[in-house]
């Protein structure tokens, strides 16, 4: 066998063509090892390797300039950070790709329920008491408190903690990422919530009815087997913040398990 190989023998032994490899040398990810006498390039034995490798991490969605820092970086241990990062990114490929699926067979799609990503955001909560749909007043207190702080807020949400008739909940805002938790009121609670992938529900009809759509938003779930990965939150925005949507959390993108939450 010769030394080296002819770009159509380097093919024959790969099982990657020619055009491939063509692309490949553009990306400046393999390059022949020279020219033969002929001006045809040439291919070595120990370039085999490296070649299946870069085609396994393209089939893999690895991006290309990724590709490149991966084949000169010669410290191992960031090697495989570098691998651990991407196996990451596809778990979580593979979590949308899945709950996607699961709400597409739920054949609820001419429904209310949707799905939604919401992106990480930080919240500050204030606990509040009060009568089922009848937050209204927590909701202005708590907001003007913030705006006296020069704080300001695009969502609002409330979570129910406890109670029938007599609701205690959490009411969130929303609030920049930088903002300084020193300025906030002594009864505040700042968290930052992960981004995470939400079944979902408008509603329109009266507040006081609010408890209807959390039935038909938890009883969606328990028959097509969601599992939450947090708490229902109602949740409010848009102009004088009179949109109110009901959001599930099912898969979490922030901070993840090894498994699957579908």
């Amino acid at each position: 066998m010769s030394k080296f190989m002819s770009i159509q023998a380097f093919s024959e032994r790969t099982g990657i063509s020619k055009s491939a490899l063509r692309y490949y040398e553009s990306k400046n990810l393999l390059h022949s090892v020279g020219r033969n006498s002929s001006g045809y390039r040439v291919y070595s034995e120990t370039q085999i390797a490296t070649i299946k490798l870069i085609t396994s991490l393209r089939l893999a969605d690895v991006p290309i300039k990724d590709i490149q820092a991966y084949l000169k970086e010669e410290n191992d241990k960031t090697r495989q950070e570098m691998m651990n990062k991407w196996i990451q990114i596809i778990r979580g490929k593979l979590d949308i790709l899945h709950v996607s699926l699961r709400y597409l067979e739920s054949d609820y799609t001419n429904e209310q329920i949707y799905l939604i990503e919401k992106c990480a955001e930080t919240i500050v909560w204030f606990s509040a008491e009060s009568e089922v749909g009848q937050f209204k007043e927590h909701v202005s207190k708590n907001g003007n408190e913030l705006k006296k702080l020069n704080i300001p807020f695009k969502n609002i949400y409330l979570k129910y903690v406890s109670g029938k008739d007599l609701i205690k909940a959490q009411i969130g805002f929303g609030v920049p990422a930088d903002t300084q938790t020193n300025e906030l009121p002594e009864m505040a609670l700042i968290e930052q919530m992960d981004s995470c992938i939400c079944i979902a529900m408008s509603f329109n009809d009266p507040i006081t009815n609010i408890q209807d759509g959390y039935r038909k938003l938890i009883n969606y779930a328990s028959e097509n087997k969601w599992v939450p990965t947090g708490s229902i939150l109602e949740w409010y925005r848009g102009e004088g913040f009179s949109d109110l949507d009901l959001f599930m959390p099912v898969t979490q993108l922030g901070k993840r398990e090894d498994k699957l939450h579908v």
